[in-house]
């Protein structure tokens, strides 16, 4: 008795903290609907992390009220990232919630959209037609994820077909239900090829739905986006079967062709066609694609062409990460010596850098010596043999270049006991050489002369421009090209950001949180380019009056003559 006393207590206690969590969830569904955006990150966070998962026998108005909340979540969700990342968010539920709740949320949302669809402006339609495909290609994600089962894809095919093509209700939501069948095929196509059985249960659920319902909008888009690609692939399949040429296994060409031509579309067209269920305005479509599927299998079996649905396995593999070694681990470098091994991130972790960087620094040593080499030689065979005092100024002005570099020629670091001197001598030698130079090769009217180089001083550090003309005329000496005026080189552009400021609001910006009721004039990302802010009173330009000119009538005239003769007539 006790026992059983204890079991009634736990199951009211758990009940009872059921109950709680459900009604802490429904009070922040109306947070979702809230014009302040962190309010509604925060309130989505709560319910899709924490407490959807947690309902897993939630009950059905429940589920809509939270879809409702959702819905004007979306509705006001602005700029594309933000709207693709919310999105994105929701479809993704399908795939990691427990699978009746999955089926129960995807009810809902087909359900959702159809009762508010009437109600989505031009403006907002996009995000919702996004919303609906990233939907559909999670519908199909589902069934990958357990493997194609055929009685898990009869009964979300069923859930498909109940809640929009075929429902009850007398919501205003056509729209969906076109939308739905114009992208079905499009992410349906990352899945194919299948087994023959799976699409016979996907596909032949829409001859059925072209069959029985009377709207004729939605019979031209299955017809258009589904049967007639199909039947359209097909062609293409056996005109380059005929020919001999090879098709890949992935193109859509194989993939929709194969399907078109094994699935015997013709038949069940004709039967559908000639039910009593099948509505008496569709019978011409279907017979109609029953005769054009008719003559592709028969041209088939003609060419005596043999196109087979490809073997199918489902596997349940998972993507195995890539591994990371942690703090410790070893791990064997390719360009280390035999039996030597570096810590990753252990005490001797600096030891890879360390070898590639020695590698990095003595290749690039090497090239650079080799470099000057050829240079020495090549300015040597053409200004011939200089003077001692120019040989020496050349190899101190290399070794200056090798110090600034940090090298040597031994590939050591360079210290301040082997950095050479500037002396007045050495500067002096320069310059002559330099002079001597510029006149063989004949650019004695371009280049500034010796006294204009800067020479060293005991002031300070040379100016920029100076400098910038001294590295110019080294240059087009060893390079033998022209040599250009300093003036030019010493251009410089400012820009300021005070200057550069275009817009300055004239009055403080309204809220953020500042909501228009739909009544009035929509504001801010709900406006087209070139929509003006708000209503704009076009006043008329004013006119001059004109002034009436009295018209006599001949009518009038006519009288004024015969009273004057009147007039005149009596006696006086």
């Amino acid at each position: 008795m006790q026992a059983s006393q204890n079991l009634e207590i736990q199951n009211q206690s758990s009940n009872m903290e059921a109950e709680t969590a459900t009604e802490a969830g429904l009070s922040l569904i109306k947070q979702l609907a809230s014009c302040n955006k962190s309010g509604r990150d925060r309130a989505l966070r709560v319910l899709l992390k924490t407490w959807l998962p947690t309902q897993l026998n939630l009950h059905d108005d429940h589920m809509k009220k939270l879809w409702k909340g959702l819905f004007y979540c979306i509705w006001h969700a602005d700029k594309v990232p933000v709207q693709t990342q919310l999105i994105d968010r929701l479809s993704s539920l399908v795939l990691s919630l427990h699978l009746p709740l999955s089926i129960h949320y995807f009810s809902a949302f087909l359900l959702t959209m159809r009762r508010e669809w009437s109600g989505i402006d031009a403006l907002r339609l996009d995000k919702f037609y996004l919303l609906i495909r990233r939907f559909m290609a999670s519908f199909f994600a589902l069934m990958r994820n357990n493997l194609w089962d055929l009685e898990l894809v009869k009964r979300l095919m069923g859930v498909l077909e109940e809640v929009t093509f075929f429902a009850d209700d007398k919501f205003l939501g056509n729209g969906v239900n076109y939308h739905i069948a114009s992208v079905f095929l499009e992410e349906l196509r990352p899945y194919l090829p299948l087994k023959a059985e799976v699409l016979e249960v996907v596909l032949v659920s829409f001859i059925r739905v072209s069959a029985k319902v009377p709207d004729k909008v939605l019979l031209g888009k299955i017809r258009s986006n589904m049967f007639d690609a199909l039947l359209g692939a097909g062609k293409r399949l056996l005109e380059v079967k005929k020919l001999g040429e090879d098709v890949g296994s992935g193109d859509e060409v194989m993939v929709f062709g194969s399907i078109s031509l094994t699935m015997g579309f013709s038949s069940k067209f004709y039967e559908l066609g000639s039910s009593p269920e099948c509505c008496q305005g569709n019978r011409k479509v279907l017979f109609g694609l029953h005769e054009e599927f008719l003559k592709l299998e028969k041209e088939l079996e003609s060419s005596g062409i043999e196109i087979s649905i490809p073997d199918v396995v489902y596997n349940d593999d998972e993507v195995v990460p890539t591994l990371v070694p942690l703090a410790g681990e070893e791990m064997e470098v390719g360009n280390s010596e035999p039996g030597e091994v570096v810590m990753v991130n252990g005490s001797a972790g600096k030891l890879l850098k360390k070898c590639k960087k020695r590698e990095k620094d003595t290749g690039a040593a090497d090239t650079k010596a080799e470099k000057k080499k050829k240079k020495k030689k090549k300015n040597k065979k053409e200004n011939g043999n200089l003077d001692s005092d120019s040989e020496k100024s050349s190899t101190d002005r290399e070794n200056e270049n090798v110090v600034a570099n940090g090298e040597s020629s031994d590939n050591q670091q360079a210290t301040d006991e082997n950095a050479v001197k500037l002396d007045d001598n050495v500067i002096s030698n320069l310059q002559m050489q330099f002079e001597k130079i510029a006149a063989e090769a004949g650019l004695d009217g371009d280049v500034p002369s010796a006294c204009d180089l800067p020479t060293a001083s005991d002031k300070g550090p040379v100016s920029k421009k100076r400098k910038r003309v001294k590295k110019a005329v080294e240059e087009d000496v060893e390079g033998g090209t022209n040599a250009k005026s300093g003036e030019k080189s010493a251009k410089k552009v400012k820009f300021s950001m005070k200057s550069n400021l275009v817009w300055k609001p004239q009055s403080p910006l309204p809220p953020q949180d500042l909501r228009v009721p739909p009544s009035a004039t929509p504001r801010g990302s709900a406006l087209k380019k070139g929509v003006p802010p708000g209503p704009i009173r076009e006043m008329p330009l004013p006119t001059k009056k004109v002034k009436m000119v009295r018209v006599v009538t001949a009518k009038k005239a006519r009288k004024a003559i015969k009273r004057i003769k009147k007039l005149k007539s009596r006696p006086t």
